[in-house]
C-alpha cells in the first residue's frame, strides 16, 4: 500500500466501515478486490473503493487531514514515498479470476484505468491465453452426443466446448477428469467431448492428403484457440474414425482412465 495525503476525485461508489485508519489499511490489503481506501481524521470513517468504482484520486498537502492508501505491486525491500518510485500498477490474480490495472500521475492527479473483470463460472479455471481469457470447467452429464454437449454449453454459459491451446490446458483437464472415473469401472477408457468436428472432405478413407492429416481434417470453433499442438492423437491409430466406410466418426473426446489421459479420439 501506498499512502498519500489526498482525496478521491472521481467515483462511482465505495463502502463505508468504522475501522481506525491503520484497520482501515489492513482491511484493504487483504480484501482482493480493494484498490484504495480514504480516511479523513476530522470525520472518521472508512472509505473503500473497488477497482473499476474509483478513477481519479487528488494528492493534497499534509495539512489537508485527508489520507488515502492505493494498493499496487512494489518491491518487497522498500518503499517510496513518489509515485516514480512505485510500480504505479495492480492486479486481482486468482484461479477463477483476473483484473488488472494502472494508475498515472499527472501533477497531483492520480488517474486510474482498470481492464475488464474477468471471473468464471464456479469450479471453472481461468486461462491466460494468446488470444485472451478463457475459463474451462468439466460439466459431468450422463451418455450425451457432442452436438448435445455443444447445445449445453451454449444454453448454460453461453459458451463453446473448449480446445487446448496449452499443456496446462490438457493437464488440467486430465487431472479433473481421472478423479471422476470410477475405480471398479470395466470400461478402458471413458471420454468427454472438446472442440472439433470433422470436416465434410475428409471423411473416407479415400479423402487423403495433407489438408485431412491429423487436426487439419477437422473445424476448430474455439474462439481463442491459436494453438493446434496440444490436440494429442491417443498412441493406438488415431485418428482411425474414417476407416469404417461409415463416415460417421467426426467428433473428438479426449480419453482418461483411472490413471492419465489417454490422448485424442474421434468417435461418433
Amino acid at each position: 500500500m501506498v499512502v498519500i495525503h489526498g482525496e478521491p476525485l472521481t467515483f462511482t461508489n465505495y463502502s463505508t466501515s468504522s475501522l481506525n485508519w491503520n484497520s482501515c489499511m489492513s482491511y484493504c490489503y487483504q480484501m482482493l478486490t480493494c484498490i484504495a481506501v480514504h480516511y479523513y481524521d476530522q470525520n472518521p470513517e472508512c472509505q473503500i473503493f473497488e477497482i473499476g468504482k474509483i478513477h481519479d484520486l487528488k494528492q493534497l498537502d499534509a495539512y489537508s487531514g485527508k489520507i488515502m492508501a492505493v494498493k499496487m505491486l512494489s518491491n518487497p525491500t522498500q518503499c517510496s514515498s513518489t509515485s516514480d518510485g512505485n510500480s504505479m500498477r495492480g492486479e486481482v490474480s486468482t484461479s477463477s479470476m483476473y483484473q488488472n490495472y494502472s494508475i498515472t500521475a499527472n501533477l497531483d492527479i492520480w488517474s486510474i484505468s482498470a481492464s475488464p473483470l474477468y471471473k468464471c463460472p464456479d469450479s471453472f479455471r481461468l486461462f491466460h491465453r494468446v488470444l485472451g481469457m478463457w475459463c474451462i470447467g468439466v460439466v459431468v452429464t450422463g451418455p450425451i452426443t457432442q452436438q448435445d454437449g455443444s447445445q449445453l454449453c451454449i444454453q448454460d454459459y453461453l459458451g463453446v466446448l473448449s480446445g487446448f491451446d496449452s499443456r496446462d490446458e490438457l493437464r488440467y483437464m486430465i487431472d479433473t477428469v481421472v478423479l471422476l472415473v470410477p475405480s471398479n469401472t470395466a470400461y478402458l477408457w471413458y471420454g468427454y467431448w472438446i472442440n472439433g468436428f470433422r470436416k465434410e472432405t475428409c471423411r473416407f478413407s479415400n479423402q487423403t492428403g495433407s489438408d485431412c492429416s491429423g487436426i487439419k481434417g477437422f473445424t476448430l470453433t474455439d474462439p481463442l484457440l491459436s494453438n493446434r499442438e496440444w490436440y494429442l492423437w491417443g498412441y493406438d491409430g488415431q485418428p482411425n474414425g474414417m476407416s469404417d466406410g461409415l463416415g460417421t466418426s467426426n467428433c473428438i473426446a479426449n480419453r482418461v482412465n483411472i490413471h492419465d489421459g489417454g490422448g485424442i479420439d474421434d468417435i461418433p
